[in-house]
C-alpha cells in the first residue's frame, strides 16, 4: 500500500513538472511568433516611432458611399486624419476628422457643409471606413497595446507552405479599430500570409508587401476568398513631416 501510495504522489509531481515544462514553452513560442511577427514588418520600435502615414485603398465592401480610391493623412500621435475621395455623385470630398473622438468638417466639392447632422453622419461613416482600411494595412502591429491578447494555436501545411497560426484579439488597436481573427504566419520568416477574421464569412491571402519608408515594411494587397472584399493599396508611406494645415483646410 505504501509504495502505491508513493508511486502515486511521483507520478502527480512528473505530470506537474511536464505541465510547467509545457506551459514554460508556449509562453516562449508566443514570445518568439511576436517577435517574428514585429521583424518582419522593420520592428517594433519602427512602428512607434512612426507618426505620419499617408496611404490609399480600392476595394473592400460596398460600406460607404465613396467610389474608387480613398485617401487618407493620418497622425497617429493625435489621431487626427484628412480623407479624400469621391462620391457616387461624382462630387469630390474631404473630411478633416480625428479617429478617436470621430469629430470633424466635412467639405462637398469645396464648400464646407452647413447642416450639423449631415455632417456628423458623414464623419462617422468615414471614420468606420478609415477603421476598415487600416485594419488591413496595420494588420501586422495588432499585437501592440495593453488591451492585445494572443495565443499560438497550431502549425499548419497549406500546400508546400507551413504557417504558425496565431489568435488574436485587440478590442483597441493604435489605428482605433478592433481586430478579431486568426493570423496565419510564415513559419520561418515571421511574415503575415493569411487572414481570417471572425465574425465574417471570407478570408484574405496576404500578398505584396511594400518599403513605406521609416525602416517599416507593410502588406498592401489582400485578396479575399468573396471578390468584392479584396483590398490593395497603391499608395502607402510613412512621413518624417507634413504641413500643419493639412488637417485644418481643404
Amino acid at each position: 500500500m505504501h509504495h502505491i501510495i508513493q508511486f502515486k504522489l511521483g507520478l502527480f509531481v512528473a505530470l506537474l513538472s511536464y505541465a510547467a515544462v509545457v506551459k514554460g514553452q508556449v509562453a516562449t513560442t508566443n514570445t518568439e511568433v511576436a517577435d517574428k511577427l514585429w521583424e518582419a514588418i522593420g520592428g517594433k520600435e519602427n512602428w512607434q516611432n512612426a507618426r505620419y502615414f499617408m496611404f490609399s485603398c480600392i476595394g473592400g465592401e460596398n460600406r460607404a458611399f465613396i467610389q474608387d480610391e480613398r485617401k487618407y493623412l493620418w497622425d497617429k500621435q493625435t489621431g487626427n486624419c484628412r480623407f479624400e475621395g469621391i462620391t457616387t455623385d461624382d462630387e469630390s470630398l474631404i473630411v478633416l476628422f480625428n479617429v478617436k473622438t470621430t469629430e470633424g468638417t466635412v467639405y462637398l466639392s469645396g464648400a464646407k457643409l452647413d447642416n450639423p447632422r449631415t455632417e456628423a453622419d458623414i464623419v462617422k461613416e468615414i471614420a468606420a471606413e478609415f477603421e476598415n482600411d487600416a485594419r488591413l494595412l496595420f494588420l501586422p502591429t495588432a499585437l501592440e497595446g495593453d488591451q492585445a491578447s494572443y495565443t499560438v494555436a497550431e502549425e499548419k501545411l497549406v500546400g508546400t507552405q507551413r504557417f504558425t497560426v496565431v489568435n488574436i484579439k485587440n478590442r483597441k488597436t493604435s489605428f482605433e479599430a478592433a481586430v478579431d481573427g486568426q493570423l496565419y504566419i510564415d513559419s520561418q520568416t515571421g511574415q503575415a500570409q493569411r487572414w481570417r477574421p471572425n465574425q465574417v464569412p471570407y478570408h484574405f491571402v496576404i500578398s505584396g508587401f511594400k518599403d513605406i519608408g521609416g525602416g517599416l515594411v507593410l502588406p498592401t494587397r489582400f485578396i479575399g476568398s468573396d471578390t468584392t472584399a479584396s483590398v490593395t493599396y497603391p499608395l502607402a508611406a510613412a512621413l518624417v513631416n507634413i504641413e500643419g494645415q493639412k488637417f485644418s483646410e481643404p
